[in-house]
């Protein structure tokens, strides 16, 4: 069974190492599943994957924001 394309880049922002890129697949995977939801509300159907994206989305926010507060954080340890 073929990864959908959001997921690959969800997964892809669980698994990156790299500090300096995290923002970067962030945005991407966003902009992905952004896309995809788009689709689906445009189709009508799979509710499942629906509130799969969604809260893969909303993951993603969450990270976002730990990752500007962690930033800021740092920033004033400094």
């Amino acid at each position: 069974m073929k990864i959908p394309n959001w997921r690959k880049s969800y997964e892809d922002v669980l698994f990156e190492r790299n500090q300096s890129k995290i923002e970067t697949t962030i945005v991407s995977a966003q902009l992905a599943m952004r896309e995809r939801l788009h689709e689906l509300h445009r189709k009508g159907h799979d509710f499942e994957e629906r509130k799969a994206v969604d809260a893969a989305l909303c993951n993603l926010e969450a990270l976002q924001r730990c990752l500007k507060s962690t930033e800021k954080r740092i920033g004033l340890a400094a």
